[in-house]
């Protein structure tokens, strides 16, 4: 019983991403950040309010709200998060293998 919940949270936690991320590609770059495929709105957020733009500025405070109970700064961890591939599946992360390659190698 106890695996059935890990894994129907599991499923849901992943529907919940690619929705997220589907959000955000759709969001046209009216204020000049441009959407990824494979970021999630809060990580885009952090992005905009980072460069002074105007709907990060609106939006990222308003999220942040929204998700006070993964802690303080939800955007900018979503931010991070996206550097270190943390909604990759772990059998995208081989162990001991750098989990970030740059373009070009």
């Amino acid at each position: 019983m106890k695996q059935v919940l890990q894994l129907t949270r599991a499923y849901f936690e992943q529907v919940f991403i690619a929705a997220d991320q589907l959000v955000n590609a759709l969001i046209p770059p009216i204020d000049g950040t441009v959407s990824y495929a494979d970021e999630t709105l809060s990580a885009r957020a952090y992005r905009a309010h980072r460069d002074g733009k105007v709907l990060g500025r609106l939006f990222m405070p308003l999220i942040d709200v929204l998700f006070f109970w993964q802690g303080p700064g939800h955007c900018k961890n979503a931010y991070t998060k996206e550097f270190e591939r943390k909604n990759y599946p772990t059998e995208y992360h081989p162990p001991n293998q750098p989990r970030y390659t740059p373009r070009g190698r």
